[in-house]
C-alpha cells in the first residue's frame, strides 16, 4: 500500500474514534489499514505525471535543481525558478507547482518575486484554480512592481489578470487590464485579439451599468469603450437606431482606438440593415396537442413585435402558417407568398423533416432541434430552442470554473433527463472532471435510501460495527459519507427536489454544493415550500426574473396562458430579437444577443446556444447570483 494514501486514510479514520487504550489504538490502526483496502478507492494523486517524453528537458531541470542544492541565496532561488520554468515549458505543471509553492515569497527579491508570480499564476490557470490565480495576481506587492518590470513580463501578467478577472465575473477589472494592454502590445494580431476579448468583457456588463460607466469612469479610453458598448447593448432589436447612435459616437470620439477598428458585429450593421427580412412566416402548430405551445410562442413573438412598433422601430410583415399537418408544404406556401425568413416549427419531428430537405429557398429559424442532425449542416437552417442539454453543459462549465472536479449525478428515470445527464458528463469529462457516481430514481421512490446508498453510508456503518466486534468495546463514532465527491448535479422537479435535498444533510453530505437546471424551479415564488431547496444553485432564463420587461408585461396583460408557458413566451420573444441578426451571429462567433432566454450565440453548425443566469435558493427565495461564486463564501 502506498505510504501517502495510507497516512491520509489513517489520519481521517482516527478522528472518528475515541480509544484510551494504547493497545486498542494499535489494533485499530491495523484494522483500519485492512478496511481501507475494501472501502472507496482513493482517487489517484493528480500531480503524478507520466515519464518525460524527452530526456534532455527533464535533465536540464534536474541539473538546475542540483545546482540549486549547492548554491546560496539568492542564486539558489533563481535556479529553482529556472527549473520551474523548464517544467512549465515542457508541460510538467505539477512538478513546477511543487517547486513554486514551497518557496517563501516574502524573502524573494523583487525580480524573483515577479517571476515567481508569473510562473505560479500560469500553473494555477492551467489547472483551473481560478480563485488561487486571482489571489496570486492581486497581491499588493505585485501592484507596486509594474514600473520595475520588463514589458514582456508586464504583458504576460496583465493578460493573465484580464483572463482571471473575466472568468470570475469581474468584467470592469478585466476591461481596465485590457485597456492597459492595448498600449503595451506591439503585435497587430495580438492587439486585435486583446480588443476582441475586451469587447466580450464589455458585452457581459448590464446596459444600465454601461451607461453609468460611460459618464463617470476615469480615463477617456475607458469612457469611450463603455459608451460604444452601451450603444450596442441597448439596440439589439433596432438596427437603424443602432446605426444612428454609432454615427454620433464616431463623430464624438475621433481619437478613440476603436474608431478605425470597430468591433466585428458593429461593422456589419449596414449590410444587416440592407438585408433584413421584410416578410416573416411563423410556422407554428394551430391544432393538436402542441396548439397551446404554438400559441404561447406566437404570443411572445408578437409581444416583442408590437413593442418594437410602439417604439417607432422597423418591423417586418408577419404571416402565420399552420405546421400541424405537412410542415414542408406549409414552408413552400410561405415561400410562394413572399417570405424572406421562416420561423418555426416547434415540433421536433417537423424540424427534422425540414432539416433533411436538399436545400432551402429562404432561411429557416427552427424553434427546436432535429432528432438526428444531418452530417452536413443544411445551409440557411438555423436552430434555436430550449434544449435541456444546453443547461446541463452550462452546469458542467460553471461547476468546473468554481473549482469542483469530482461529481455525483442524481437524475429521474426519464429520457430527457438521461439526455441531460449525458450532456453534463460529456462536457464535464472534456474539461477534466470525473463523474464518480450516477444514480437514477423513480418518482415516489425512497429518496432517503437513494441518497444513503449513493453516499456509501451503509459501508461506513458496517466498518464501525466490524471494528466494535473486533475490539469488543463500544466506539464513539458517526457514519461518514464518501469523500470523493465535491459537487452534486441534481435533476429534479420542485416536488422531487424538496424531498431529496434535505436528505443530503441527514446523510452527512449537507456541505457538498448542489447544482441543478431550470426544471427545479416552478417559476413562481413559493418561499414556504422552497425552504427545503436552500443552497441549491441552478441556471434559468432571465425572463423569469426580469420585472421590467415590456414584452413580459404585455403577455401578462393580453393573454391567459398558464405560468408553465412562460418559457415559451420567452422563446417567442427571442425569436423576434434574432430574426435580423442571424447573419451577424453566423459571421461573428463570439457575438452574443442578450435576450429573454439567455445570452445567445451561434455554434459552427448554426445551432444557437443559450447561456442562462445563475440563481440560488436562500430562505426559500430564488435569488439571482453573480456570474461566479466562491464556495468558501457561500452562506445558506
Amino acid at each position: 500500500m502506498p505510504i501517502r494514501p495510507f497516512l491520509y486514510i489513517l489520519s481521517t479514520k482516527l478522528r472518528i474514534f475515541s480509544i484510551n487504550s494504547l493497545t486498542m489504538l494499535a489494533l485499530a490502526v491495523i484494522v483500519l489499514s485492512l478496511a481501507s483496502c475494501s472501502s472507496t478507492t482513493p482517487q489517484p494523486d493528480k500531480r503524478k505525471q507520466s515519464p518525460a517524453k524527452t530526456q534532455p528537458a527533464t535533465t536540464s531541470a534536474s541539473k538546475l535543481l542540483d545546482m540549486a542544492n549547492q548554491a546560496q541565496s539568492p542564486e539558489r532561488e533563481s535556479l529553482v525558478l529556472q527549473a520551474a520554468q523548464v517544467y512549465i515549458e515542457t508541460e510538467k505543471f505539477s512538478r513546477a507547482r511543487d517547486l513554486l509553492v514551497d518557496m517563501d515569497t516574502d524573502t524573494l527579491p523583487d525580480q524573483a518575486y515577479i517571476k515567481h508570480t508569473d510562473l505560479l499564476s500560469t500553473v494555477a490557470l492551467h489547472e483551473g484554480s481560478n480563485f488561487l490565480a486571482h489571489g496570486i495576481l492581486t497581491k499588493p506587492r505585485l501592484e507596486q512592481q509594474w514600473s520595475n518590470m520588463e514589458p514582456q513580463t508586464e504583458v504576460s501578467l496583465r493578460e493573465k489578470r484580464a483572463q482571471v478577472f473575466a472568468l470570475l465575473g469581474e468584467a470592469q477589472n478585466s476591461v481596465a487590464e485590457r485597456i492597459q494592454l492595448n498600449g503595451l502590445i506591439d503585435n497587430k494580431n495580438q492587439r486585435q485579439a486583446n480588443q476582441d476579448a475586451l469587447w466580450q468583457n464589455l458585452m457581459s456588463i448590464p446596459f444600465a451599468e454601461l451607461q453609468q460607466l460611460s459618464q463617470h469612469e476615469h480615463g477617456q479610453a475607458a469612457r469611450g469603450w463603455y459608451s460604444l458598448a452601451a450603444i450596442n447593448k441597448n439596440n439589439q432589436i433596432d438596427l437603424e437606431q443602432q446605426r444612428e447612435q454609432l454615427q454620433l459616437w464616431l463623430r464624438d470620439w475621433k481619437q478613440h482606438p476603436a474608431r478605425d477598428n470597430l468591433p466585428n458585429d458593429l461593422r456589419l450593421l449596414q449590410s444587416l440593415i440592407e438585408q433584413q427580412p421584410q416578410q416573416i412566416a411563423l410556422l407554428l402548430p394551430m391544432q393538436g396537442k402542441l396548439a397551446e405551445a404554438g400559441e404561447a410562442v406566437r404570443d411572445g413573438f408578437f409581444a416583442a413585435y408590437f413593442q418594437a412598433l410602439s417604439n417607432g422601430r422597423h418591423a417586418p410583415e408577419v404571416r402565420q402558417y399552420d405546421s400541424s399537418g405537412d410542415a414542408i408544404a406549409a414552408y413552400q406556401q410561405a415561400v410562394a407568398d413572399g417570405a424572406d425568413l421562416v420561423i418555426g416549427p416547434i415540433d421536433k419531428e417537423k424540424v427534422t423533416e425540414l432539416s433533411l430537405m436538399p436545400s432551402l429557398e429562404v432561411p429557416v429559424l427552427a424553434l427546436n432541434y432535429p432528432d438526428s442532425p444531418p452530417a452536413e449542416p443544411l445551409k440557411g437552417f438555423y436552430q434555436f430552442g430550449l434544449a435541456v442539454e444546453d443547461e446541463a453543459r452550462q452546469v458542467a462549465r460553471q461547476a468546473f470554473l468554481e473549482g469542483h472536479r469530482q461529481a455525483m449525478v442524481i437524475i429521474p428515470s426519464q429520457e430527457w433527463s438521461e439526455r441531460s445527464a449525458r450532456a453534463f458528463a460529456d462536457e464535464w469529462e472534456k474539461l477534466g472532471g470525473i463523474v464518480v457516481n450516477r444514480t437514477q430514481f423513480q418518482t415516489g421512490a425512497n429518496y432517503s435510501g437513494l441518497v444513503k446508498d449513493a453516499m456509501l453510508i451503509e459501508q461506513s456503518q458496517i466498518r464501525t460495527r466490524e471494528m466494535q466486534e473486533l475490539l469488543g468495546i463500544p466506539l464513539q463514532s458517526s457514519p461518514r459519507s464518501r469523500s470523493d465527491v465535491d459537487m452534486i448535479f441534481l435533476i429534479a422537479n420542485p416536488a422531487q427536489a424538496r424531498q431529496i435535498k434535505p436528505t443530503f444533510a441527514f446523510h452527512y453530505a449537507g456541505k457538498i454544493p448542489v447544482y441543478s437546471t431550470s426544471q427545479i424551479y416552478s417559476g413562481q415564488p413559493d418561499p414556504k415550500a422552497d425552504r427545503d431547496l436552500n443552497g441549491i444553485r441552478f441556471n434559468t432564463m432571465p425572463w423569469l426574473f426580469d420585472t421590467a420587461s415590456k414584452e413580459k408585461q404585455a403577455v401578462a396583460q393580453h393573454t391567459k396562458s398558464a405560468a408553465v408557458y412562460g418559457r415559451l413566451h420567452a422563446l417567442g420573444a427571442d425569436a423576434f430579437r434574432l430574426y435580423a441578426r442571424l447573419p451577424q451571429l453566423e459571421q461573428v462567433p463570439d457575438m452574443r444577443i442578450y435576450g429573454a432566454t439567455g445570452a445567445l450565440h451561434m455554434l459552427g453548425d448554426r445551432r444557437i446556444e443559450r447561456e442562462q443566469i445563475w440563481v440560488r435558493f436562500r430562505n426559500g427565495d430564488a435569488q439571482p447570483l453573480p456570474m461566479v461564486i466562491n464556495t468558501n463564501d457561500i452562506q445558506y
